[in-house]
């Protein structure tokens, strides 16, 4: 029996994307390639091509566990059809292994010997949770379930060598990290109004990161995040990238003819933050069919020429709460209610779009049944919608849309339209009969970040995110759902969105309270915890401090105070539970 047979995968508790993705190993095949793979599909070719020095090699006398060990270790490595890991094996595996161009990654490696063992031959058994793959493009799939298969060595010349293997790249989440790094894609939202970012898993060891950037960015988004957003480079469009000896980066650009001058200031910004988020410098010479991109700005772009998509910018609005019914602005050293008709009932939620202060408030509580008022402070609300439960609302990217989940089933959106009408849209919950198939099953969170194309979820305190989808007729649709977060079970209570696009969850569990979450579930991360008590009922962040309202009061931590890493009372709230309220 081969190890490809005896290759055992023990299926946890998922929804249908990790399932899918399961379902599609076919023994572990894969699709196209990664970053790092020196393919011109992914890699630019004009890129110059990355070396193996300093890659972990087989050590002469080296005992078998600790060859298997390294053997892993190489394996994170893709260059030259994986000869790192190649190099561990028998002449006959390495001619014969098809590692494929996905990585599977454990979160550890558990390893033992199988049965006895003689001096020229072994058999280990390797065991662990697999918790995702790198796919096409360097996208992260996040995946939850057992693995346990088993490699045969013997020896060759006098040394351990691997005889055989899975077809497959398997390899421990430290040694998938310390070569590889998350970078940012961008792409933009439908209306082009908003900057999304596309999180891409890029090999470190390229010679020319700008190369892999720019190339990713000319391949398209990835293929869940593609029905929400837009790019500017027309299909067909090639790049040719370049380093000009530390003065900036070269992009030159075929097929752009077309493009009107707007769309090219839109393409440079989807251009100069792909760099200038993964910290390639400029000044960044983007030229188009042998011209300036563009002729207003020249050929040198700077990120201050496109300063007002930046993706990572918090909104100037001031911190408010919701105090006993009460929404407040946070002032100097007092919480003062707002005026007008937004406190003149008791108020459950309430969001605030990042444009235009129109404010979204749920009012009601206990056995009420709850309202949807909608309108800016000073002017009179309209009574957009009534249900048993409504989630906190959730605002687009602009002032006109808006979401809520009514009766924890059902996501409706609301489109302010002229004179005054609000218009309501039932969105399609297709996707959610295989999360949450129960009539008893509810949605108690619904957040979209920012840029109205991402979307966290609460279902039965498991965490999910998905995309906000453009249907046939140019409406919204919500995405097939991705678990992310499972170290968290099901004791997730509520959850946004921070500026640098990742999740903030907070937890019922007194060990673990608060969490990051990475938006494509590869990373799940506690934050400290000193002095926040569980349940975190509430949270919200800018890119300096994190709120959570916890058992006790609204707490708020300092994210660039790196040595005072504890939570303090927000001071104009003290001894009070209110919950904070942010743009969006």
């Amino acid at each position: 029996m081969t190890a490809q047979q005896r290759t055992r995968w023990s299926m946890a508790k998922t929804g249908r994307a990790t399932v899918g993705s399961l379902a599609c190993i076919g023994l572990l095949a894969s699709c196209t390639t990664l970053p790092g793979s020196g393919s011109p599909e992914v890699i630019s070719s004009y890129a110059s091509e990355p070396t193996l020095e300093e890659v972990v090699q087989p050590t002469p006398g080296n005992p078998s566990d600790l060859m298997l060990r390294d053997f892993f270790s190489a394996s994170a490595h893709p260059l030259v059809n994986h000869e790192a890991a190649r190099r561990f094996l028998t002449d006959e595996a390495a001619g014969s292994w098809k590692q494929g161009d996905n990585i599977y990654v454990l979160d550890r490696m558990d390893i033992s010997s199988e049965g006895s063992a003689s001096a020229d031959m072994i058999t280990y058994t390797v065991r662990g949770n697999l918790i995702g793959s790198l796919t096409t493009g360097g996208s992260y799939q996040p995946m939850f379930t057992g693995y346990e298969t088993t490699y045969d060595m013997v020896r060759q010349e006098g040394e351990w060598r691997i005889d055989d293997l899975p077809d497959a790249v398997v390899v421990d989440r430290n040694d998938f990290t310390s070569v590889y790094q998350p970078r940012a894609i961008y792409f933009f939202d439908p209306q082009g109004r908003q900057l999304v970012a596309d999180r891409r898993w890029v090999y470190t060891r390229q010679q020319s990161l700008s190369a892999s950037l720019i190339s990713l960015l000319v391949t398209g988004p990835k293929e869940r995040l593609a029905p929400g957003v837009r790019s500017f480079l027309p299909e067909g469009a090639t790049a040719q990238t370049r380093s000009l000896d530390n003065r900036g980066v070269s992009i030159e650009f075929t097929g752009l003819t077309r493009l009107d001058g707007q769309e090219r200031n839109l393409l440079a910004a989807q251009v100069v933050w792909t760099l200038a988020s993964s910290d390639v410098r400029g000044p960044y010479r983007i030229m188009a069919d042998g011209a300036p991109l563009s002729d207003e700005v020249g050929e040198e772009w700077q990120v201050n020429n496109v300063s007002s998509f930046d993706p990572q910018a918090d909104v100037a609005t001031p911190l408010r709460a919701v105090l006993d019914g009460e929404i407040v602005e946070i002032g100097e050293s007092s919480a003062d209610p707002l005026g007008g008709w937004i406190n003149s009932q008791y108020n459950e939620s309430v969001a605030v779009s990042p444009q235009g202060s129109i404010f979204a408030v749920v009012s009601g509580r206990g056995n009420e049944e709850r309202r949807l008022l909608l309108g800016p402070e000073n002017e009179q609300p309209q009574n957009a919608l009534e249900a048993e439960s409504l989630t906190r609302p959730t605002w687009g990217s602009d002032a006109d849309t808006l979401y809520t989940v009514v009766d924890g089933r059902q996501i409706m959106q609301l489109t302010r339209r002229e004179l005054g009408a609000v218009e309501k849209t039932e969105l399609d919950m297709d996707v959610l009969r295989d999360v949450a198939p129960r009539e008893s099953d509810r949605i108690s969170v619904f957040r979209l970040a920012r840029d109205g194309v991402r979307a966290v979820i609460l279902i039965n305190g498991r965490v999910y995110v998905a995309v906000m989808e453009r249907d046939d007729a140019g409406g919204r649709r919500l995405g097939p759902l991705t678990p992310v977060g499972q170290q968290l079970g099901d004791t997730a209570i509520s959850a946004d969105w921070q500026p640098d696009g990742s999740i903030l969850v907070g937890t019922r569990s007194a060990d673990a309270p608060l969490w990051t979450i990475a938006s494509d579930g590869s990373t799940s991360t506690q934050i400290p915890a000193r002095n926040l008590t569980a349940p975190v009922v509430a949270v919200a962040a800018t890119s300096s401090v994190i709120y959570a309202t916890d058992a006790r009061a609204l707490m708020q931590l300092d994210n660039m105070e790196s040595e005072r890493r504890f939570w303090r009372e927000v001071p104009e709230l003290q001894g009070q539970r209110a919950v904070a309220v942010l743009a969006n």
